[in-house]
């Protein structure tokens, strides 16, 4: 393995579909307490397993509804509804957040219905434990917590930074 990947786990994905990484992973705590930030990476790595999972919803999650060109039902409204100022107090971005996570959740269960799609990357349950909404910063900050069918659970928070009024 490359130098790059040292400090992360082993594990073997032979035969396994992997994505390029698109989060910012925070790796050196317990996975029920990781964190992942929306980043593109500049050094392209790999994702398999629980951090694919959670990059794949969290891609849904912020793609607006409608925007993707082969597939008008892939995404969720929340980017542009803050965008738009739709989002202006905690009981909106209450509103938004789980429409969107009930949206991303159920995407990605049709998505994963060929059975093909290992335990470690199957959603089997998605709940919002945290939302954070600030005029003066310009952002909102929603803390998601997935479950996968193997069992593992992953905290990350998705930062919004657009279009508080």
């Amino acid at each position: 393995m490359s130098s790059m990947n040292d400090g992360l786990s082993k594990v073997d994905y032979s035969g396994r579909t992997v994505d390029l990484l698109l989060l910012k992973t925070v790796l050196d705590v317990p996975v029920a307490n990781r964190r992942v930030d929306l980043d593109v990476s500049d050094d392209p790595m790999i994702v398999a397993g629980v951090e694919k999972m959670v990059q794949r919803y969290a891609i849904l999650f912020i793609t607006a509804l409608g925007s993707s060109r082969f597939n008008d039902e892939h995404g969720t409204n929340i980017v542009p509804d803050v965008a738009k100022g739709l989002v202006y107090n905690m009981s909106s971005l209450e509103a938004a957040a789980s429409e969107a996570n009930m949206l991303a959740g159920r995407q990605m269960a049709i998505a994963d219905e060929d059975e093909e799609t290992p335990d470690d990357e199957r959603l089997t349950a998605s709940e919002i434990i945290d939302l954070k909404f600030s005029r003066e910063e310009s952002r909102v900050k929603i803390s998601v917590r997935l479950t996968t069918a193997a069992g593992s659970s992953y905290v990350y928070i998705i930062p919004v930074g657009v279009g508080v009024h």
